[in-house]
């Protein structure tokens, strides 16, 4: 009798050149427990050097690590003077999480294409 191994969630993060003055990073699978640890460093490196664009339109899960992290990358770019935003094009999940939790009321959501210019 084989069993099925559950795999880990996965992620993938991956930084698009500057446009615009900000860093268009596109976040692809799930954030929770296992893959904030790599989501917060990404975010953060791309923070560094200048304002982010979170493209969550492929990211299908994300739990309340996920809303904390969020949270405090909010915070540190506030604190220096960068502006982190998420575009409006996102999974319904994670839409729906946020929305939950009041992050929506919180972050800026631009309403540009996750895909398009700027």
């Amino acid at each position: 009798m084989t069993r099925d191994v559950p795999q880990p969630p996965r992620l993938d993060l991956s930084a698009a050149p500057r446009d615009g003055g900000r860093t268009r990073l596109k976040v692809v699978g799930e954030i929770d427990l296992s893959t904030v640890g790599e989501f917060s460093t990404a975010v953060r490196e791309q923070l560094a050097h200048g304002s982010v664009l979170l493209d969550m339109s492929e990211t299908a899960f994300m739990d309340s690590t996920g809303v904390r992290a969020l949270d405090a990358l909010l915070q540190d770019g506030e604190r220096d003077g960068r502006t982190l935003t998420i575009g409006a094009d996102m999974h319904r999940n994670v839409r729906h999480v946020l929305e939950l939790t009041g992050m929506l009321d919180v972050v800026a959501v631009t309403d540009r294409p996750a895909g398009g210019a700027g």
